[in-house]
């Protein structure tokens, strides 16, 4: 059976969807925005009708709700539908706006509304089964055309010999971002846990776009694997497993030593040669040395971007949280980027080198 987090990610896209615009859409529009960005009719189907139905029962949870749905073809369970149970968790921790969009369009909803206005209190109102004129497509095999992000994040590490056990957790969630008509944006969160980290979770955050939402999650997911994936598990999921795709050095601290897990540096905006930004990464290292470490792995993640030799846009983030100290270092140094536009992303870990202390 298909689990409910399958359809996280898609559950997202139909927020989006009814979100959109300064006006509510119509079910037609949301239709189109959903099926015109690859999301398949049977999920599309399924999205229109139960985050109405979701909201409802996050809005007014005390109204004595039927698990069942009729159609023309027979019943349908609710509790039995992963995509109703995944719209309905992802409903519990909704803004006051997004339930405001989503609610209206609940017949439920309408129904208790009414049933309000002619006297009836809240305790007391029990639903009959909502009904719909046309029978839900058959789910299909596959993702609908959304994948899930976190699936696809678990399938990765498995193929690189990670255990997903007590000890290793993982996550990724899909953030839906505003973009022009005819593209989709999907900012995906990478989150690792693992006790040998110097915080609980070590989250990289990248954006895929597309026509598709499959081409957008799969682009994300295509710039996690190239910048960040092999220092996780060649530093700390599984040490070793992938020598050829790390650079590895010794880092001295003052808090002892350490060693620099680094991942490939990502060139984005141009199609140039970009300079390698080793010198940067020494210069931030250098730095450091002035920041108390524990005895655990740290990460540190540097995004630059330049217009005309300009420095644009300036991140650079020590165990997931904003290195002022870092940012200072960047806006002094000569720009790695001379090309009109380009950007630079680069994703390491220090990985003390006593590690029999570091991963007890």
């Amino acid at each position: 059976m298909i689990e409910a987090t399958e359809f996280d990610a898609a559950v997202e896209v139909g927020i989006a969807a009814f979100c959109a615009g300064e006006e509510p859409p119509s079910d037609e529009e949301v239709w189109e925005l959903l099926t015109g960005a690859g999301v398949e009719p049977w999920l599309a189907g399924r999205l229109l009708v139960f985050l109405p139905m979701a909201y409802s029962r996050r809005l007014l949870p005390k109204v004595s709700y039927k698990d069942g749905l009729v159609t023309p073809g027979g019943r349908v369970n609710l509790s039995a539908e992963p995509v109703f149970v995944a719209a309905l968790g992802r409903a519990q921790r909704a803004g006051r706006g997004e339930v405001g969009r989503i609610v209206l369009r609940s017949s439920e909803f309408n129904a208790i509304n009414k049933l309000l206005r002619g006297g009836s209190e809240l305790s007391d109102v029990k639903l009959t089964e909502v009904t719909l004129t046309g029978d839900l497509e058959p789910v299909e095999q596959g993702d609908g055309g959304v994948p899930s992000p976190r699936t696809l994040l678990e399938g990765v590490l498995r193929g690189h010999g990670v255990a997903l056990d007590d000890e290793t957790k993982v996550d990724a969630k899909l953030s839906v971002q505003a973009a022009p008509a005819g593209v989709v944006i999907a900012q995906v969160d990478f989150a690792v846990s693992h006790p040998a980290l110097a915080k609980p979770w070590l989250v990289e955050s990248f954006a895929g776009h597309g026509t598709t939402w499959s081409d957008a999650i799969g682009q994300a997911v295509s710039k996690f694997n190239l910048g960040a994936l092999h220092p996780m598990v060649d530093g700390l999921l599984r040490p070793g497993a992938a020598p050829d795709q790390v650079e590895r050095e010794r880092y001295e601290h003052p808090s002892g030593p350490f060693e620099l897990v680094l991942g490939a540096q990502i060139n984005m905006f141009t199609d140039r040669p970009v300079p390698p930004a080793g010198p940067l990464v020494d210069q931030l290292l250098q730095a450091l040395r002035a920041e108390p470490l524990t005895r655990k792995v740290h990460w540190l993640r540097l995004f630059i971007a330049y217009n005309d030799g300009q420095l644009q846009a300036n991140e650079v983030l020590f165990d997931s949280e904003q290195w002022p100290g870092g940012e200072a270092v960047v806006a002094d140094s000569q720009a790695p980027v001379s090309e009109e536009r380009g950007a630079v992303r680069i994703f390491g870990l220090l990985v003390p080198d006593n590690n029999d202390v570091a991963f007890q």
